[in-house]
C-alpha cells in the first residue's frame, strides 16, 4: 500500500468518525461507499467484490462498537441481559449466512447494492416520517421473546449488508416494543459489536489462496490490516469531536445533513443499478 492510500484510507476515517458522532446512526452508511471506491481502483474482482466490503465494515464496526458500549457502561446505560438475549440468536444466523455468502458466488455485487439501497430508504423513511416521541423514563418492560426474533432478523441484515443493523434494531426496540430511544441505542451498539465477531472471524478465516484475490496489503483471509488500521485511527479521532458536535447543532440542521447524505448515496446506486 501506498503512503498516498494510507493517508486516504486515514482522511476517510476522519470523516465516517465525525459523522458517526454527529448523526448517530453509524458510520457504515458511508464507510461502505467509500470502501467501494477503493477496491474498485484496486482491481478486485467484482465477484469477491461484496465480501471484501463486508468483511472491513464489518471489523471496523467491532471495534467501534465495543469502544461506545464501554462509555455506555460508564455511564450506567448498558443493558447485559436485553443485549444477549437479542445478540446471540442474531450470531447464529448471522454465522450460518455469511457462510453461505462466502462459500459461493451467488451475491453479486449488484444483488447486495439492491439490499444496500433498499435499507438506506429504510433509515431514512424511518427518520423522516417517524413521530419525534419523547422517551419515557421508564422501560415498557417489552416481551423477553421478542428480543431473540429482532436478533434472529438483525443477523440475516447485517449478513447481507455489512451495515451495523441498527436499521433493524432501533425501529424494533422503539416502535414494536415500546422502549426508551436511550435504552434502545444501547442495546443497538453492543448487539451490533457482537453480531460482528462471528462475520469477521468467518472471513478472517477463510482461505482463499487465490492469486486474484491476494491483493490488499497485511491480508489475513478477506480482511486487509492495511485498510482497517488507517479507518480505525481516523474514526477514532473524529468520533468524540462529532458527539460534541451532535450535542451543540440544531436537531433540524441534522436531519438536513442526514438527508443529504442519503440521497445523495441513493441517486449514486440507482445510476449505477439501472442508468450507467
Amino acid at each position: 500500500m501506498t503512503f498516498t492510500l494510507a493517508v486516504a484510507l486515514f482522511a476517510v476515517g476522519l470523516i465516517v468518525g465525525f459523522y458517526s458522532g454527529l448523526i448517530g446512526t453509524g458510520g457504515n452508511v458511508l464507510l461502505i461507499p467509500a470502501l467501494d471506491i477503493l477496491f474498485t481502483y484496486l482491481g478486485i474482482p467484482e465477484a469477491e467484490m461484496v465480501k471484501f466490503i463486508i468483511a472491513q465494515s464489518l471489523f471496523v464496526t467491532m471495534f467501534t462498537g465495543v469502544t461506545v458500549s464501554f462509555r455506555q457502561y460508564r455511564a450506567g446505560n448498558f443493558f447485559l441481559k436485553e443485549m444477549l438475549l437479542t445478540a446471540v440468536p442474531g450470531t447464529v444466523t448471522a454465522y450460518f449466512v455469511t457462510e453461505i455468502i462466502r462459500n459461493g458466488n451467488w451475491y453479486e455485487k449488484r444483488s447486495f447494492d439492491i439490499v444496500f439501497l433498499a435499507l438506506l430508504i429504510v433509515l431514512a423513511l424511518r427518520l423522516f416520517l417517524s413521530n419525534a416521541r419523547k422517551a419515557s423514563l421508564i422501560d415498557a418492560r417489552p416481551g423477553q421473546w421478542l428480543f431473540p426474533f429482532v436478533g434472529l432478523l438483525t443477523g440475516v441484515a447485517t449478513s447481507l449488508s455489512g451495515l451495523g443493523g441498527g436499521v433493524v434494531l432501533i425501529p424494533a426496540f422503539t416502535d414494536l416494543m415500546k422502549m426508551p430511544i436511550k435504552s434502545a441505542s444501547s442495546i443497538s451498539i453492543g448487539v451490533v459489536a457482537v453480531l460482528a465477531v462471528p462475520i469477521s472471524l468467518s472471513y478472517l478465516l477463510a482461505d482463499i489462496s487465490a492469486a486474484e484475490t491476494q491483493v490488499l496489503p497485511w491480508q489475513i483471509g478477506y480482511i486487509s490490516l492495511g485498510v482497517i488500521l488507517p479507518l480505525i485511527l481516523g474514526i477514532f479521532a473524529t468520533a468524540p469531536l462529532g458527539v460534541k458536535a451532535g450535542h451543540k447543532a440544531n436537531p433540524r440542521t441534522l436531519m438536513i445533513i442526514f438527508g443529504g447524505v442519503v440521497s445523495v448515496l441513493c441517486l449514486k446506486l440507482v445510476y449505477g443499478l439501472w442508468i450507467a
